[in-house]
């Protein structure tokens, strides 16, 4: 009898982790408090930019700063290196990645000198965000 019971509860278990892992993630689904969705567009705007840069990424994220540096890596991956004057002491460093089919993923961090709180740049479900992350583990990348 205890082994018909063992054998019931594993398969419910079974079931309901299944189940779970199925479950999609909506972007407002983010365990994130601080996010700050930006566009594709504006990400783009970015590499095209000049020296000087002064942007919305978002209605409520204005990015002015220098370009410090641009580097491509081969012929898909181009990272920048931005002193962002609009928050003192940040820099960012954002790089766009283009796969084989043509489409194109950014990645990136903004980073603040004493600062406990950096913001990184994840994608999910094909949008983008600038989520709040504690830049002990930001620097490690």
């Amino acid at each position: 009898m205890n082994t018909l019971k063992t054998i019931l509860t594993s398969l419910g278990l079974l079931f309901s982790l299944i189940l779970s892992a199925q479950k999609s993630d909506t972007p407002t689904d983010l365990p994130y408090s601080n996010k700050i969705e930006v566009s594709s567009k504006a990400l783009e705007s970015l590499f095209l930019a000049p020296e000087i840069i002064s942007l919305d990424l978002a209605p409520d994220f204005r990015l002015e700063g220098k370009i410090k540096n641009r580097s491509d890596h081969g012929s898909s991956v181009t990272s920048l290196l931005i002193k962002v004057e609009s928050r003192p002491g940040g820099m960012l460093s954002i790089s766009r990645h283009t796969d084989p089919k043509g489409n194109i993923y950014y990645a990136g961090h903004l980073l603040k000198l004493h600062e406990p709180v950096g913001l990184m740049l994840i994608e999910k479900d094909q949008h983008y965000y600038f989520i709040e992350t504690q830049q002990r583990f930001l620097v490690a990348e």
